[in-house]
C-alpha cells in the first residue's frame, strides 16, 4: 500500500514538473526562433545595433525558454509563464522570467520588444531572423 502511494506521489510530482512546457509552441507558435537585436529606444533618444560592436541575439524555443546571447555566447536564460499583466495596455505580451519575477515581452509581427537586455529599462527591438 505504502509503495503504491509513493508511486502516485512520485507519478504527480512528475507531471508537475512539465506541466509548463507548450505554452510558446501551442498558444505563440509565432513567437519560436532566432532574433537579432536591431535598436533600443529611451524617451527621445534611439541607439542602433549597427553602431555597437556587440552582437546581441535572442532565441525562443519550444521548451518555453528565452536564451540570451552576446557575440554568440549564452548570456542568460529564462522561462515564459501563462500570467499576463491585466493592467497593460498592450495585450500582444507574454511574460518571462525566473522565480516569481517576470518581465512583458511585447510583440507585433516578426518584431519583439523586451526590456531588460540588452540594455535595462529601455525598450529593446529585435527582429526575427530569416530562415
Amino acid at each position: 500500500m505504502k509503495q503504491k502511494c509513493f508511486l502516485f506521489i512520485g507519478v504527480a510530482l512528475f507531471l508537475c514538473a512539465f506541466k509548463g512546457d507548450g505554452l510558446i509552441e501551442n498558444v505563440y507558435p509565432q513567437l519560436l526562433g532566432d532574433y537579432k537585436f536591431y535598436k533600443s529606444v529611451a524617451d527621445r533618444s534611439v541607439s542602433y545595433a549597427k553602431d555597437g560592436k556587440d552582437e546581441f541575439s535572442v532565441t525562443i524555443n519550444k521548451k518555453d525558454q528565452i536564451l540570451f546571447f552576446k557575440n554568440g555566447k549564452k548570456e542568460r536564460k529564462m522561462s515564459f509563464t501563462e500570467m499576463k499583466m491585466p493592467f497593460l495596455d498592450d495585450e500582444n505580451h507574454v511574460l518571462f522570467g525566473e522565480k516569481n519575477n517576470y518581465e512583458p515581452l511585447f510583440y507585433h509581427g516578426d518584431t519583439i520588444v523586451i526590456q531588460s537586455y540588452p540594455i535595462a529599462y529601455q525598450e529593446n527591438y529585435f527582429i526575427k531572423k530569416k530562415p
